[in-house]
């Protein structure tokens, strides 16, 4: 701990202009933590509609990684809510009392109402007013600014895993296999890795003081920081350091530090796992989530008003249901046309030197409806239908446009009451490989 000798002689060295700023720090930091509560508050539903366009624009692969950079940026905006919230109670309960001591500036006052004994121990354990108010002074400030170096620690997490997305999902677009890939991320962050565990065993007792630590720690160190913080580094670092030197000698400190540490990282995940959008990255789940044909789906129904991404089929209205014809949407995000692109036994389109670009869209855009009758099957009450046709379209809602087809049915067999639709797409589970079935229920009554 610093010496109260110290700590007085930089406090002296300490421009006047700046040490009056610090005294009334308070009022800057009630208008931004003011306007960051509101700010913060819309973070969620933002991240919920990136996180919804990465779930109907990339790849399966791709998706993983977008997976992991959502959950650092709900742990950074979960964050940055508690934070501030708890900032602006604390500040407004020192404001409160600031008040409240400038009414009544003798503290409490003897009275006949109490006993002496009970008067002489409430000034003894609620007595010193002045003490509490700096306490609270110090721990809203000390809250504001800790909380932005953390903060800043789960966004440039996020900001790196947004990079590596963007860049994964353009090199997929490329043609460069995921195995590749995946190899190639693991040797761009195996010197970061490395760094990093090198660094944690210099700054043990034994090797510390040693010469290959006094002359590659530090170095070492620096680097790391750079690479792991491409923004706001010289904050983050001043901040999480200043806090660091004055509790690190302490026991506790290392319990604290991985308890505040789990705190993050559980509220975001408890608030990843209440994010309509977190089901549809686990690609097990989205395989198991429309198999169930037990379930009554009405929001995959023509008409209604469903404002998620489509998993099932979208079916006509009950009383459009005929055996004659029939026809439903069939969602095809991006996960699964690419899989589908790249599996079909369809000779790729290639555009001629002298073909314009209408002719070869339009090329391309037969070969997708071809790739399609290989790649779904549908069935009607367990047997096989044969579509007569597939043709494209697009359904939007409040999630955005999502890319399907249009398939066409004809002379159903169909029995009153009751129907189970199947359609089955040759997109694999990536444990088992089995293809991902969707079931809905179709009501017919004959007339």
């Amino acid at each position: 701990m610093e010496p109260p000798q110290q700590k007085q002689a930089v406090q002296q060295a300490k421009p006047k202009w700046l040490r009056k700023l610090e005294r009334e720090s308070w009022q800057a930091e009630l208008i931004i933590s003011g306007l960051a509560i509101i700010g913060s508050l819309q973070l969620p539903g933002l991240l919920d509609r990136v996180e919804t366009y990465c779930l109907l624009h990339l790849d399966r692969d791709t998706l993983f990684i977008c997976y992991i950079a959502a959950i650092y940026w709900r742990i950074l905006f979960s964050g940055l809510i508690v934070l501030f919230v708890f900032h602006f109670i604390v500040r407004a309960l020192w404001i409160g009392l600031v008040g409240l001591n400038s009414v009544y500036p003798g503290g409490f006052r003897p009275n006949e109402r109490f006993s002496e004994h009970f008067q002489e121990n409430l000034r003894r354990e609620y007595g010193d007013v002045d003490g509490l108010i700096a306490q609270l002074d110090r721990l809203g400030s000390g809250l504001f600014g800790i909380g932005f170096g953390i903060a800043g620690v789960f966004f440039n997490f996020g900001l790196l895993g947004s990079i590596v997305v963007v860049l994964h999902a353009w090199l997929i677009g490329r043609g460069v296999e995921p195995d590749r890939l995946l190899l190639y991320f693991a040797l761009l962050f195996a010197p970061v890795l490395l760094a990093s565990l090198l660094a944690m065993a210099l700054h043990t007792k034994r090797l510390r003081d040693t010469a290959f630590a006094r002359r590659y720690l530090w170095p070492l160190s620096k680097w790391q920081s750079r690479f792991t913080y491409p923004t706001a580094r010289r904050y983050i670092v001043t901040s999480l350091n200043i806090v660091t030197s004055y509790y690190a000698d302490s026991k506790a400190f290392v319990w604290y530090f991985l308890l505040g540490m789990l705190a993050m990282i559980g509220l975001g995940m408890s608030t990843s796992v209440n994010s309509p959008n977190i089901r549809f990255f686990i690609d097990a789940v989205y395989h198991r989530m429309a198999n169930d044909s037990s379930l009554v789906t009405p929001d995959f129904v023509e008409g209604s008003d469903y404002q998620n991404i489509y998993y099932r089929p979208v079916l006509p209205r009950p009383e459009d249901v005929t055996p004659a014809a029939l026809s439903l949407w069939v969602p095809l995000p991006e996960r699964e046309y690419r899989f589908m692109d790249r599996n079909c036994s369809e000779a790729e389109v290639t555009r001629g030197e002298e073909e314009d670009r209408t002719t070869f869209r339009s090329r391309q855009r037969a070969r997708t409806l071809r790739c399609a009758e290989a790649y779904f099957t549908v069935t009607v009450n367990g047997r096989t239908v044969e579509p007569i046709a597939y043709k494209r379209e697009y359904k939007e809602n409040e999630a955005g446009e999502q890319f399907g087809l249009r398939v066409y049915l004809e002379n159903l067999a169909l029995r009153g009451g009751l129907n189970v639709l199947g359609v089955t797409a040759r997109y694999p589970h990536e444990d088992t490989g089995a293809p991902r079935e969707a079931y809905s229920l179709l009501h017919y009554r004959p007339n």
